[in-house]
Formats: C-alpha cells, sequence, structure tokens
C-alpha cells in the first residue's frame, strides 16, 4: 500500500472535502464541511496517537502550511476546550471556496505526510483511508470501481 504523492493526496483530500461539502458550496459550507473532514481523520489518529500526538502534529502542519497560507496564523491559538483545527474553520470562511478548499487540503495532507514520517506509509495510508474511504479507495475498491 504505497503512500500517495503530496499531490495526489491533496486531490483526494480535495474530493473528501467536495463529498462533505458539495460542489458549489460556499467558504462557510467548506469550512464546515473541512472540520468534519478533521474530525473524522482526528478521530482516527487518536485510537494511533492519543488526543496529545494529534494535537501535535494538527500544530505542526497548520505551522507548516502558514508558509503557503498565512492567514493561517489566526488558527495557531484555538481555545483549549475546542479542538486543535476548531480555529481553522473560522479562517476558512473568510476565504474565497477555492482558497479555503486549496489550504485545508494542504493542512491535512502536510498532517498525512507528518504521520508518514513518524509511523510509515502503510500505517498512514489504512488510517487515512478509514478516515476517507471514499476518497482514497484501496486497491481492490479501486479495481472494483474501474470494472
Amino acid at each position: 500500500m504505497p503512500m500517495l504523492g503530496s499531490a495526489d493526496l491533496r486531490q483526494a483530500i480535495q474530493r473528501a472535502l467536495t463529498q462533505e461539502a458539495g460542489t458549489d458550496a460556499d467558504a462557510k459550507a467548506l469550512a464546515a464541511a473541512a472540520l468534519r473532514v478533521y474530525d473524522t481523520l482526528a478521530g482516527q489518529l487518536a485510537l494511533l496517537i492519543g488526543e496529545g500526538g494529534v494535537r501535535a502534529l494538527t500544530a505542526r502542519s497548520l505551522h507548516l502550511v502558514q508558509r503557503d497560507f498565512p492567514w493561517l496564523a489566526d488558527a495557531q491559538e484555538p481555545d483549549p476546550s475546542e479542538g486543535p483545527f476548531a480555529q481553522v474553520g473560522f479562517c476558512l470562511e473568510r476565504q474565497e471556496p477555492a482558497v479555503a478548499t486549496e489550504a485545508a487540503a494542504a493542512a491535512l495532507a502536510t498532517l498525512g505526510g507528518l504521520l508518514a514520517t513518524l509511523v510509515g506509509e502503510t500505517l498512514t495510508m489504512r488510517v487515512l483511508r478509514a478516515a476517507w474511504p471514499s476518497a482514497l479507495p484501496d486497491e481492490a475498491q479501486q479495481e472494483a470501481r474501474n470494472r
């Protein structure tokens, strides 16, 4: 089960966001969809690395993605009672839908890349597929679709 390339992973995450938000979603709907997509992944990640690990990887991925999306800096200090991605939704709501989609996909793909560095590509792909099965089908599902 090889890891998708960064661009492929971003495209898969964009599919997950579009499936969750709909094709003509405005920025507010997209932000809500991004939070749901993140929460699904965070639930899978917590089983593997715990809540503290999820918070740490999320914070690091947001820090790295800020280079391309500096307005995400506003999301760096979420309320501790909220999840680590909570303030990202607020930032996404204030962007054009295409930019919000790109930023959310970049943050989530970076999170996946960090996880792969820590636990390996095979385990990371299992976690990502468990979180987003329709966006990242496994080889057997992909073969069945192509028939």
